[in-house]
């Protein structure tokens, strides 16, 4: 049996407010008068918007089948199951009840205006997505996005003589999207008798794994199949090892590397540094010829995730573990000009509930998954320190 007219209405009218936000979408991020902040405030603005618009088409395409389902079973047994008394009723369950014996969608545990905000939840808890990355959004499984590959040059030129032709060399860089994901199976009685609910106890677990994940890919990737290509692993960055086996590291090897990105014209307000908390230790250690603290003067009171103007986020998906020379205890820190790195989604976090699969053991599965992909638009806006010892 056909879905009923009015979900088939409200999945339409939902499907073409977000295709008119897509034209917006695409014309915030072509307009040449915005800065790169206001494109990314407008953006994740109507980012809400589209979630939003998406789930409640999905919502109603759901609805719908589920109740030419139900009425489908109403005929296929004529007299006995079609609703007319409200005994006969009660035999059939109601719609409600009929999508949580049947759903597969992440709306039976996050209520739907909360679904809007599961972007933003997973930002907080991923560091790297925390320090604004230029984000786009796929459209596919790959996207180009263009970069400048050698710029024009600008030149004085007298009154009236002809301008110098100077062109732009464009190139494009390439985005995958690569799945995250985990499965976890859950007896249908713990799921039932559980307080506070398990459903949103292992939903937001899985958001929280999600996010780990993609620090560790963001940042340490090393671009083998399926995995993303991270900060770490990028081609083309400009590396500057501490010593043949690894040093100490010191303030003014962290100044040198701001140095270093200034010099490539690299953004300093845009930029960001990544490093292990281990090596965030070392750093507020950090003491002058008077023995009294560089970086938290005060000691009952943490000083500021600053150095030099720049915010610090520190992740523990940075390894303390590489082997440089006769080192074996290694780390690394990030300075990036987060302008010049681009994160693609291509599908955002997905909570999905089955009975199908454990059938036979009375279990639900559930499963979280999500895509993406991160590429430098200029390699030169990266720099990396390495052989960072305690």
């Amino acid at each position: 049996m056909s879905m009923p007219d009015i979900f088939v209405k409200q999945a339409k009218a939902a499907l073409e407010k977000r295709a008119n936000l897509v034209s917006e979408l695409r014309s915030v991020e072509a307009d040449p008068k915005l800065s790169a902040s206001e494109k990314r405030e407008r953006v994740e603005r109507i980012d809400v918007d589209l979630r939003a618009l998406e789930a409640e088409a999905r919502e109603a395409v759901e609805r719908g089948e589920r109740e030419a389902e139900v009425r489908s079973l109403t005929q296929g047994v004529p007299g006995f199951l079609t609703p007319g008394t409200a005994e006969q009723k009660r035999m059939l369950p109601s719609l409600g009840e009929y999508r949580q014996l049947t759903t597969a969608s992440a709306d039976a545990v996050i209520p739907t205006q909360l679904l809007g905000n599961v972007f933003d939840f997973l930002r907080a808890k991923s560091v790297f997505l925390s320090a604004n990355p230029q984000l786009v959004t796929m459209d596919s499984m790959t996207l180009e996005v263009p970069r400048i590959a050698a710029s024009s040059t600008a030149s004085m030129t007298a009154e009236g003589a002809g301008i110098g032709i100077s062109d732009t060399t464009f190139q494009a860089v390439t985005l995958t999207a690569k799945k995250a994901a985990v499965l976890t199976k859950a007896t249908n009685e713990s799921l039932m008798d559980s307080s506070p609910e398990l459903q949103q106890l292992v939903a937001k677990d899985h958001m929280k794994e999600v996010a780990r994940l993609l620090d560790a890919q963001f940042l340490a990737g090393n671009g083998t199949t399926p995995n993303m290509r991270g900060l770490r692993n990028f081609s083309g960055v400009n590396v500057t090892p501490l010593g043949t086996n690894g040093a100490s590291l010191s303030l003014d090897g962290l100044a040198d590397a701001v140095g270093r990105l200034e010099q490539n014209n690299g953004d300093l307000n845009g930029a960001a540094w990544f490093m292990s908390g281990r090596s965030w230790a070392s750093i507020r250690k950090a003491k002058d010829g008077q023995q009294r603290y560089q970086v938290s003067p005060d000691p009952t009171r943490d000083g500021e995730r600053r150095l030099f103007g720049i915010p610090v986020f520190v992740s523990n998906q940075i390894s303390n573990a590489e082997t440089v020379g006769t080192s074996s205890d290694c780390s690394w820190i990030g300075l990036a000009d987060m302008g010049q790195v681009v994160v693609g989604r291509r599908q955002e976090v997905r909570v999905i509930y089955s009975s199908d699969a454990y059938f036979d053991s009375d279990s639900m599965g559930v499963r979280t998954t999500s895509r993406w992909d991160i590429a430098p638009l200029d390699p030169k806006g990266i720099e990396l320190i390495t052989g960072v010892r305690p």
